[in-house]
């Protein structure tokens, strides 16, 4: 008996059935507690996910449960027990392992260029800098070098209507050129990027940011929490948890049925794209692009035998390392990589270092995890 068959039994035996549970997460509801009856209707939905009564009271109740905070829309997973890690992938991958987490919620979407700018207090996309006399911590002319070096990418990859990267001059839509006194059409240098529609203006809210450190993902979520929500990269349990979407043992966040182009953005290097981040279908969770898109960070740092240790409760990673993990996989990554199990790392750099950083590449990016703080003590 595989691991994920023993807790399915084990389940049934320990809850009394889908049935019985969702008799009781009716109950909850009516009593008012939403999140004790997400927990309840997230195990019933775990041992019978076919049943489409089932599976739409549950969506229900996690769309009452939805946050719109600072623009964007945070979903929630609720608390309970799930199986971590795969039996049949990379020896990284496994043991298959219980984990209990508290409730939390997880940003619909990665973040985009757009958002993060707006939530930093930035110059909007194409700019995407921060004001010079605003900057409490203003970098060296490298760190800003760095950043404008990773804003040429940014304008190839991140913009709504873009369809193929190209150079990145071509993706500037504010470039001004000229030849002694005479203005220069850059389009005539540089020709036109494709774009889906034309005529639309050019804008950085659809697709998700690129070339993010881990640093700077933290830089964000610090200045926007506050006494009572916090706001931080999900750990990789927390991570794992929210793709696979509330199935138990499944490959992918919709089941075991291989990738396709209408499961998720993935297999496309040759397109240099990214799609945009809603226009594929969200899993259990309402989560956009948990498989492929771009690969997301999460707060743990990588240890390949970190499986074999790690606690049953809210596992935070190991206590440092030198790469953090990269969980999703990406629109330029083969199938195997886009599983909810697959494990990636890399180093960061913020670019308020002064200095380069392996994340700066165009298909890694985050999503935000938002959790709820008693109230300080009277």
């Amino acid at each position: 008996m595989t691991a994920v068959e023993e807790w399915l039994r084990a389940e049934r035996a320990a809850t009394g059935g889908p049935v019985r549970l969702r008799r009781l997460a009716r109950k909850l509801v009516r009593a008012g507690e939403l999140r004790a009856a997400a927990a309840v209707y997230d195990r019933a939905y775990a041992l019978d996910p076919g049943d489409a009564e089932l599976a739409g009271a549950r969506r229900d109740l996690l769309d009452r449960l939805a946050v719109e905070e600072h623009g964007l829309t945070f979903r929630y997973v609720p608390a309970g027990t799930f199986l971590m890690g795969s039996e049949t992938a990379d020896p990284d991958e496994w043991p298959v392992h219980r984990v209990r987490l508290d409730g939390y919620w997880l940003s619909e979407t990665a973040v985009s260029w757009s958002t993060y700018c707006r939530l930093m207090g930035w110059r909007p996309p194409p700019d995407g800098q921060p004001e010079p006399d605003d900057d409490p911590d203003p970098a060296g002319r490298r760190g800003r070098f760095v950043l404008d070096s990773a804003n040429r990418i940014r304008l190839q990859y991140c913009e709504d209507e873009t369809t193929r990267a190209v150079d990145w001059h071509a993706h500037h839509p504010r470039m001004t050129l000229s030849r002694g006194d005479e203005p220069v059409d850059p389009a005539s240098v540089f020709g036109v990027p494709p774009r889906a529609d034309p005529s639309r203006p050019w804008g950085y809210d659809d697709k998700p940011m690129v070339c993010v450190a881990a640093q700077e993902a933290e830089e964000l979520c610090a200045a926007i929490s506050t006494e009572t929500v916090r706001y931080r990269l999900p750990t990789e349990a927390e991570w794992e948890r929210a793709a696979r979407g509330g199935l138990v043992g499944r490959r992918y966040p919709w089941g075991d049925e291989p990738p396709t182009r209408e499961h998720c953005d993935f297999d496309r290097f040759d397109e240099l794209s990214i799609l945009p981040m809603r226009r594929l279908p969200p899993n259990g969770y309402g989560l956009y692009g948990m498989a492929g898109s771009v690969w997301e960070w999460t707060a743990d740092w990588y240890d390949a035998e970190y499986y074999l240790e790690s606690p049953v409760e809210s596992p935070t990673g190991p206590a440092d390392g030198e790469q953090r993990v990269l969980r999703g996989g990406s629109w330029a990554d083969c199938a195997g990589a886009v599983s909810v199990s697959f494990r990636m790392s890399r180093a960061s750099t913020s670019w308020r270092d002064d200095d380069w950083g392996d994340h700066l590449a165009p298909n890694i990016g985050f999503r935000l995890c938002r959790t709820e703080q008693p109230p300080p003590a009277t």
